[in-house]
């Protein structure tokens, strides 16, 4: 027997029940135009994912199982697999709706529940039990369907292999709907593992992942499907809406591709850009600021904003004070012409010397410090957040990961905005970035001089970054992605004491992430909802 399956990408929107519905009913009905027996969707499809505490709202759930019955009702000869959330005798369900002839044929409910990282699904889900396949008839003929939902095919961690007993029990095929988030590295980590699931069931695996942004969040799409011999069948694109189809005869695909390289840069451009483009859509804005400083930071944050929502929706300011250096105010102009976006100069030299006469009598007696120079940050923060209102905009912030990590920020200042969108890259990946793109515009859209020139706030006369960030970048996500392991990484290190150092500008500084702007994720460990640490927090490495 032969089936022909559509891998049905799409991105929708957390809590737009009916434009996702029409959404997967306009998808469907292009699959059933193209004759396809199976179309496979996402993970939680029909309300999008994560939907978080809205899972606690009952009006939710019950508007949820009216659209699913009335999507149901427009199914006709194809046979639609739709994640869904079901609630069921008091139970909730990440679950997989089988749909066909205007009915709802069968839930798949999702046996293993994520609770690391940003994944919290026990909190609201209970988990399947007893994984079974699904008979349906295709072509006048019985067929078991293996389906299985995102963290059922990352089952190392867990005593239930569903893609294992679902072969054991007598699946022709296994389809997993998943809403896996993006990282960088991860989509060969999934080849990989549905390769295994292939090799161990003799299966042919169908995997459609979800695409598009989701607060911190953002799906790369890269659907995949492989033959029962691990040929690809199908493979959809790289975060954006796609619609691909594979066709199997007795387990083999009626069609191969070749194996797609991927570029880790590029990837990592795409992904930003999305995230940005996404959440500026879904949240109802259209234009972004910026603070432009010259440095490397806003001219690629600059560059990202551009590509996500077109430069006449990208406005940039440069803010000099007395503490500028001419060739930072040239390299801001020089980047914000190149990449054609708005761009104005506003002075804050007057309004700091104001601010600092109203601060005359608290301030008595005490040398220029810190307090004198995060106040021009604050100055620059207030100046574009006001500038957002007037606008109905959002407000860019510009940190990368390092800054963020050791506290190399200004709360209320350069802290200030709605979205942080490269919050996690550390400053090395921030540089290689850049590069990237200029290679890729073949001329430096980016100035050379941001690229090339040492790194300084300019709060102070002749003041530099205090860190060597080749150095301190790697020993920051060392230090976060094998915290349990501080003491081996100290030992290790050949400088434990930097190491250490390290560490607590990291436990010091958790208050001020905490009233950061969210990130885009797009490493395996972010700041965010993944990473949970207390604001008091007294344990010491010594």
């Amino acid at each position: 027997m032969e089936i022909k399956i559509a891998l049905a990408q799409i991105n929708v929107v957390v809590g737009d029940l009916s434009g996702n519905a029409r959404k997967i009913r306009e998808t469907m009905t292009a699959a059933e135009r193209q004759a396809a027996d199976i179309a496979l969707f996402p993970e939680m499809a029909l309300c999008a994912y994560p939907p978080q505490d809205l899972l606690l709202d009952k009006a939710f759930l019950s508007r949820c199982r009216e659209t699913l019955e009335q999507l149901a009702k427009a199914t006709r000869e194809t046979l639609v697999l739709v994640g869904t959330v079901y609630e069921e005798a008091g139970k909730i369900y990440n679950a997989i709706a089988v749909l066909q002839h205007g009915k709802v044929l069968d839930i798949v409910r999702k046996s293993n529940l994520p609770t690391y990282d940003v994944f919290d699904e026990l909190r609201y889900f209970s988990p399947g039990s007893d994984p079974r396949p699904v008979k349906v008839s295709l072509h006048g003929k019985s067929c078991l369907l293996g389906i299985e939902i995102c963290e059922d095919l990352w089952d190392k961690r867990y005593e239930v292999k569903v893609s294992e007993l679902l072969a054991e029990r007598g699946a022709d095929i296994i389809l997993n709907a998943s809403a896996s988030p993006f990282c960088r590295g991860k989509f060969r980590e999934r080849m990989e593992l549905v390769r295994e699931k292939v090799a161990k069931t003799g299966l042919p695996f169908v995997y459609v992942n979800l695409v598009g942004g989701q607060d911190e969040l953002i799906f790369d799409g890269n659907s995949i499907a492989l033959d029962k011999e691990g040929k690809i069948a199908a493979h959809a694109a790289a975060f954006r809406e796609d619609l691909v189809y594979c066709s199997f005869h007795a387990g083999i695909a009626k069609e191969q591709l070749p194996e797609a390289n991927a570029d880790e840069n590029g990837e990592l451009r795409a992904a930003l850009t999305l995230g940005i483009r996404d959440y500026f859509v879904k949240s109802g804005f259209r234009d972004a600021i910026i603070g432009m400083s010259g440095g490397i930071d806003s001219a690629l944050v600059a560059a990202l904003a551009v590509e996500a929502l077109g430069a006449e929706h990208v406005y940039g300011y440069a803010m000099p004070s007395k503490f500028s250096s001419s060739h930072s105010l040239k390299d801001a102009e020089v980047c914000s012409r190149n990449l054609g976006m708005h761009y104005d100069v506003l002075p804050i030299a007057e309004l700091y010397s104001q601010f600092l006469e109203t601060l005359k009598k608290p301030f008595a007696g005490t040398s220029f410090g810190l307090a004198e120079e995060n106040l021009q940050a604050r100055i620059r923060g207030t100046i574009l957040m006001s500038i957002a209102n007037k606008k109905n905009a959002l407000l860019l912030t510009t940190g990368n990961k390092t800054e963020l990590a050791l506290g190399y920020c200004t709360l209320y200042g350069d802290m200030c905005g709605a979205l942080a969108p490269i919050s996690d890259l550390n400053k090395p990946e921030v540089y290689r970035l850049a590069r990237y793109l200029n290679e890729s515009y073949q001329y430096p859209v980016i100035p050379e001089n941001s690229i090339s020139k040492r790194p300084s706030a300019e709060l102070a006369e002749d003041q530099y970054d205090p860190f060597d960030y080749d150095i301190t970048a790697p020993l920051v996500d060392d230090i976060l992605y094998r915290h349990s392991d501080i003491e081996a990484l100290m030992r290790e290190s050949g400088d434990p004491e930097l190491v250490g150092r390290i560490y607590e500008l990291i436990r010091m500084n958790e208050y001020k992430r905490r009233q950061s702007a969210p990130g885009l994720k797009c490493s395996a460990k972010a700041f965010g909802s993944g990473r949970k640490m207390p604001l008091v927090n007294h344990f010491k490495l010594h």
